[in-house]
């Protein structure tokens, strides 16, 4: 089933398109730079990007890299398909869900990958609260940032497997910035909080971790990616090899350089930097492989989020 995208509300929704520069040799003493039109919300998934920024990455590869914040992984997903952007980072929930719809999109660099040892999203629970495991879950309101993403899944999966029953659960749609004084008024019981506003919530002293819902998918898989559409992937196959060689190398200097980097993130996320410090860093990804986005469509399929489960070969370039 193929979906229409309405080209003008993506446009409208991340501003006029820009002239893409024509590509010179990178040798060339004078280059001219490609532009690439990039979307992406604010998490620490973005560290790398923002890193390449920086060092001038980017321009050392040929590419004036143009970023445009956004917060909506529906709507970065309408941008890139209407072509007012080219690449942009997501979710790997809202890819997975797109590409079920005939959303024809490619992952050409991985982001944030979960890892067991370092949790980065935690449910947390006030330290009132009389909730000690998942089967006292049941029948209680969960906040979650995105409805039918990969938080509210992975939760799901979570309380299954572990005594409660998920089909009890009722959730609601919160903003990370808002989880602690969601909590507060009593209208949610649990919270599904990411980093960097995990680290900041837990450092109120009001709230207590309660579980890690990701590691109920897999030990380790791709949380979000990079990506951009079929046909762009095609048409500018340089620009896009460039691109994901850029943000292999920068992912690889922040996954091992997270006191350098923590400066990077938290002026662009107007926090302080001790918070950044403090936190359970993000992982990005330094390499792709269906192995690490199987677990998450898989799941999808079974908790009725897709019709139908697919190779996430399907996914890759």
């Amino acid at each position: 089933m193929s979906v229409r995208v309405d080209r003008r509300t993506a446009i409208e929704i991340f501003g006029a398109s820009l002239t893409v520069a024509a590509m010179r040799p990178l040798q060339a003493p004078a280059q001219t730079l490609t532009t690439v039109r990039v979307g992406a919300g604010l998490d620490d998934g973005l560290t790398p990007l923002l890193y390449a920024l920086q060092t001038g990455m980017f321009k050392k590869a040929g590419l004036d890299v143009q970023l445009q914040s956004a917060s909506n992984g529906a709507a970065l997903a309408a941008a890139v398909a209407g072509g007012a952007i080219d690449v942009a980072k997501s979710a790997l929930m809202s890819l997975i869900t797109a590409y079920s719809r005939g959303l024809r999109f490619k992952i050409i660099a991985g982001a944030a990958q979960y890892r067991t040892v370092a949790p980065t999203d935690l449910l947390c629970v006030l330290k009132s609260s009389p909730i000690k495991s998942m089967a006292d879950a049941n029948g209680k309101t969960i906040a979650v940032a995105t409805l039918k993403g990969l938080d509210m899944m992975a939760t799901q999966v979570l309380i299954d497997k572990n005594g409660g029953n998920s089909s009890t659960v009722k959730f609601i749609e919160t903003p990370f910035a808002t989880m602690l004084s969601v909590l507060e008024q009593g209208r949610a019981d649990i919270a599904s909080i990411s980093n960097p506003a995990l680290s900041a919530a837990l450092e109120s002293g009001k709230l207590r971790s309660f579980g890690d819902p990701y590691g109920a998918i897999a030990p380790r898989f791709l949380i979000a990616g990079w990506f951009t559409t079929t046909d762009y992937a095609r048409q500018n196959p340089t620009v896009v090899d460039r691109f994901s060689k850029v943000m292999r190398d920068a992912s690889a200097y922040a996954n091992a350089h997270h006191a350098e980097t923590a400066p990077i993130l938290a002026e662009y996320a107007h926090i302080d930097t001790d918070v950044v410090l403090k936190m359970n860093r993000l992982e990005n990804a330094t390499t792709l492989g269906p192995q690490l986005i199987q677990p998450a469509i898989d799941a999808a399929a079974k908790y009725k989020y897709i019709e139908a489960g697919f190779s996430a070969k399907e996914l890759l370039l």
